[in-house]
């Protein structure tokens, strides 16, 4: 009842969630929920809960910054128009400036003596003053802001007041009160900057102290800056300032306050019992004692298996302190503990931890007695409408499918009935998710829950890989367009599962033509979701990295007009991709230049699970499994490398056709090592006679000359400099039209035993191959006297001639020769 006019249906049944702004202040509502037995309706019951939603408070601001400067030559606008009212009430807002003279703290007064009048009037939303009106000194300029009758604040500005006209700089208001400083979180500093004459330059610094790292690399030169809250401390208000400068080399400067969150404090954790039984043992995790002015306080509850590790949600975030969980059992080597953790969140998500073990024990269960007791007890919950519970059940079944060993790739033969429990789990999961509501910690859950299902990859048939792979694009699709992006423990667990996903037959089977050209296309999908997910929210000048057992990726957001020049790299590889200065326009991207762009680069490698020694080709298997051989004579030497770059949606710009003088270059790193060794593929042999067979000990193999005179000299006889075939490194392109890779538009720059910069005309998916270059031969002899001297001076002669010619000049040229001939021959040598 009431004026509520939001959706009443969820996913999950017994959670109705209201979105903010669903709910108006000052009104009443009733909300009631009806529950019944699915197996009979007609046990039922009602409860009903009465919101009364208060009003916020107001939040008064002046636009422009904490500090700024002005000229005595120019006019003063202050506005106050971005004052904040949360609940946007249709009351009336009304205004009262004044200013105080800093110097002496009494009453501004103007150049003429009399108490400063600002404009137009003092209950304006927009304070003036006149050019002229005021001295140079410092001013402090305040505004009362007042809504309806009760709700009331006040925002104050200093004015530094110079001679002149310096440029006018300006900050815009912050979106949050306070920031928090944690991994990813960044705040960023909206500024502007005009003057007569063109700005020159711009600079952001700090007033007062100095924080190595604050501002993303970069952004401290740009009108917008973008500070990493994660390297300033808890507690602490930070001023930073713009300096904007003036072709007259006047400046104007702004400042804007950033004030850090503190975390919640104090608090605890307890997990009891503290040991039980997997299946049998409902544990509770207690969160008590925490302090934080910023207060309701909301709790999550997660937990590893062992003591330390990726950490998987056992539900949401909820304001109960407490919560009552099925735990998966624990590692024999770690004596089958479990960590579990509470996570504590104050008003603005500022969080702190604590954790607490206990012993889940195995029961042991045959693989057909585990597949019964998990769809019982999945179905439950199901029933029940508890998709948490769910989740737990399907993490307790996977985890006691590992053995209780950490060695989950421990077996290289295929089980029916575990092929059969997996594919069951994963049909649970699906049903599980219908039920969920879409959370950045469900997504985690079901992450991790995937995750534990792929993680044997022999004992998953290609349609249950297949439908794993679809299942964790879901996923990402639905958390893009949730605008929830995804926890760094989300994107964990999708590179481990689509690690394990590269291993299954779904990338190995006979006929890669008929699976995976669609596989393929996929896992692209899925990674590029991936990415967009990760730069939910975010500024220009971050990135988000990814680094799992076969997959590494880097995603990076920044302005259109700033990618020329840019290098972007992947953690756990040398990969590499270096845009050239003019990218933007060379590229033709159809964006302006402040706007943002996504680049993603992701590599695709293979040299983590030895074990799954039966799933190994020679060369690259994930390269030639995602996309089939190269109809080209070489092998694969290199992780797949995709590069994209796309806009905030995901949509991709097609780049190609860059001038070859200006590539983008790509540098990847060699499976195996590259042979630079120059000097062994070098032979200088001497053919002698007509039809002489030489012999090449060459690194690849023998290699034979068979010698022609009529190349030679006066007598034949020549010198050989033998160049012996060497494997050397390509660069390929999967060509989507030709489907296979191709060469066109990519060559080498250089290289060295483990790198290769490869040079390329557009993007795509790129990977080295492995050539063997064909022999070359260079042939030199020693040419007849001439009957006039040669144009340059010939070596000096030796003592005594020499057995053969000699393969190098002699160390010093003879005497430079007379300008012309003797007449006849002297009867001593000339000087």
């Amino acid at each position: 009842t009431g004026k509520y006019t939001g959706s009443l249906s969820t996913s999950n049944p017994r959670v109705l969630r209201i979105a903010p702004e669903q709910l108006l202040a000052t009104e009443s509502y009733e909300f009631q929920c009806f529950v019944a037995l699915t197996s009979n309706p007609d046990n039922n019951n009602t409860a009903s809960v009465v919101v009364d939603v208060a009003q916020q408070p107001i939040t008064a601001q002046i636009g422009g910054g904490k500090e700024r400067a002005s000229g005595t030559d120019q006019a003063l606008v202050l506005d106050a128009s971005v004052s904040v009212d949360p609940d946007d009430m249709s009351d009336k807002w009304s205004y009262e400036w004044s200013c105080v003279d800093k110097t002496d703290g009494t009453t501004c007064t103007d150049t003429t003596g009399g108490d400063l009048e600002i404009q137009p009037n003092n209950t304006n939303v927009v304070a003036r003053v006149p050019a002229g009106m005021l001295y140079e000194g410092t001013y402090e300029f305040s505004v009362f802001v007042k809504k309806g009758a009760d709700r009331n604040d006040t925002a104050s500005t200093t004015v530094v007041i110079t001679a002149g006209a310096p440029p006018v700089v300006s900050i815009g208001t912050l979106s949050e009160d306070k920031y928090n400083p944690i991994a990813d979180s960044y705040v960023q500093l909206v500024g502007s900057a005009t003057s007569s004459g063109p700005i020159v330059s711009t600079e952001w610094t700090q007033v007062a102290t100095s924080t190595t790292g604050a501002f993303v690399l970069g952004s401290d030169a740009r009108l917008t800056g973008v500070v990493q809250v994660a390297a300033l401390t808890a507690g602490v208000t930070y001023t930073f300032k713009l300096t904007a400068t003036d072709v007259f080399g006047e400046s104007g400067y702004s400042t804007v306050e950033v004030v850090v969150n503190e975390a919640p404090s104090s608090g605890s954790l307890a997990i009891v019992p503290s040991n039980g039984y997997v299946f049998d043992t409902d544990f509770t995790f207690l969160s008590s004692n925490w302090v934080d002015e910023d207060l309701p306080l909301s709790y999550k509850f997660v937990y590893t298996v062992g003591y330390e590790g990726s950490w998987t949600p056992v539900a949401d975030a909820q304001a109960s302190a407490s919560y009552d969980a099925l735990l998966p059992q624990g590692l024999v080597e770690d004596n089958y503990t479990l960590t579990g953790m509470t996570v504590v969140y104050d008003y603005y998500d500022s969080y702190s931890s604590a954790t607490d073990t206990t012993r889940v024990l195995p029961v042991k269960y045959s693989t057909a007695q585990l597949a019964n007791i998990s769809a019982a007890l999945t179905t439950e919950a199901l029933e029940l409408g508890d998709p948490e519970a769910s989740m737990q059940i399907m993490g307790a079944t996977h985890k006691s499918l590992s053995g209780g060993s950490s060695d989950e790739r421990r077996k290289l033969t295929s089980s029916s009935e575990e092929a059969a429990l997996r594919s069951a789990l994963l049909e649970t999961l699906q049903d599980t998710y219908a039920m969920s509501d879409i959370t950045q910690a469900n997504v985690d859950s079901m992450m991790s829950t995937l995750d534990g299902i792929v993680n044997a990859p022999n004992d998953l048939t290609t349609a249950t890989a297949m439908d794993s792979l679809l299942f964790a694009q879901k996923l990402l699709v639905v958390s893009v367009d949730n605008e929830i992006g995804i926890s760094a423990t989300g994107t964990g667990y999708t590179g481990t599962a689509l690690s394990y996903l590269l291993l299954s037959s779904m990338f190995n089977a006979s006929d890669v033509t008929s699976v995976t050209s669609v596989s393929a296309e996929n896992v692209t999908e899925v990674l590029r979701y991936l990415s967009i997910a990760q730069l939910d929210g975010a500024y220009a000048g971050v990135s988000y990295t990814l680094s799992s057992p076969l997959i590494h990726s880097s995603s990076a957001r920044e302005e259109a007009q700033y990618l020329g020049g840019d290098s972007k790299g992947v953690p756990g590889s040398n990969a590499k991709v270096s845009f050239p200065s003019n990218f933007s326009n060379a590229a033709k991207l159809p964006v302006s230049g402040n706007t943002y762009v996504d680049m993603r680069v992701v590599t695709l490698d293979t040299d983590v699970y030895t074990a799954y020694a039966s799933y190994r080709n020679s060369g690259n298997t994930v390269a030639s499994n995602m996309y089939g051989s190269s109809t080209y004579n070489t092998d694969l030497n290199s992780a797949v490398t995709q590069v994209e770059v796309m806009d905030e949606d995901g949509n991709v710009f097609d780049v190609g056709g860059l001038d070859p003088a200006a590539p983008i270059y790509v540098t990847m790193q060699a499976t195996e090592p590259i042979d630079t060794n120059f000097s062994a593929w070098k032979m200088e042999k001497v053919c002698y006679s007509d039809g002489q067979v030489i012999e090449m000990d060459c690194p690849l193999g023998t290699q034979t000359y068979t010698c022609d005179s009529s190349l030679g000299g006066v007598d034949g006889s020549y010198f050989l400099d033998f160049t012996c075939p060497g494997v050397v490194p390509t660069c390929m392109w999967w060509s989507e039209g030709e489907g296979e890779w191709a060469h066109e538009g990519c060559s080498v720059v250089n290289y060295t035993s483990t790198n290769v910069t490869c040079a390329c005309t557009h993007l795509t998916d790129f990977v080295l191959g492995k050539n063997v270059s064909a022999a070359a031969v260079d042939i030199s002899f020693t040419s007849s006297p001439t009957s006039l001297p040669t144009p340059l001076p010939s070596p000096l002669p030796t003592s005594l001639p020499t057995a053969i010619p000699t393969a190098l000049p002699t160390a010093a040229p003879s005497p430079a020769p007379t300008p012309q001939p003797t007449a006849v021959p002297t009867s001593q040598p000339t000087a």
